[in-house]
């Protein structure tokens, strides 16, 4: 029988507690970067830009989408604060379950136009959804560049 002894002559707890609490933010961080990227792809590519449309987008909705950290849930959360996002995210009338009809309005320049409604484009939930294993890796390879011997 072999008698092994160990003697510990430092206590790294904490040092590895604080790396864990950083590379956790940063993980946070980057995911939110990330999700936010994906969300202003798929607006670029899915808002109409039928060159006949009077819908023209002006990137407003795009250049608003952001992210903010909560360190104290660990989540990060992404979105927009312009009001009319709900209805590229979920759409309007026919494709949201509202009117089954169409209907008429008048833009801001006084012409009426005719609509059934808009399909949702889902840029916040597919964002977020079907990106597993890009985000687990962007978690982990946060966290490994805060924990010591791991650089």
């Amino acid at each position: 029988m072999i008698d092994i002894t160990f003697e510990v002559t430092a206590d790294n707890a904490e040092e590895y507690k604080r790396a864990m609490r950083e590379g956790v933010e940063a993980a946070l961080e980057a995911l939110g970067n990330q999700a936010v990227s994906h969300s202003k792809q798929i607006i670029t590519s899915n808002i109409p830009r039928h060159p006949d449309s009077w819908y023209t987008p002006t990137g407003d909705l795009r250049n608003s989408i952001d992210h903010e950290v909560k360190i104290d849930e660990n989540t990060v959360y992404i979105g927009t604060d312009i009001k009319y996002a709900i209805y590229n995210e979920y759409g309007t009338g026919k494709y949201a379950g509202g009117r089954s009809g169409p209907w008429w309005f008048k833009d801001d320049d006084g012409v009426w136009h005719r609509t059934e409604g808009i399909s949702g484009i889902h840029f916040l939930r597919d964002a977020v959804q079907g990106h597993d294993d890009e985000y687990k890796s962007i978690i982990i390879n946060e966290i490994k560049k805060k924990l010591p011997g791991y650089q």
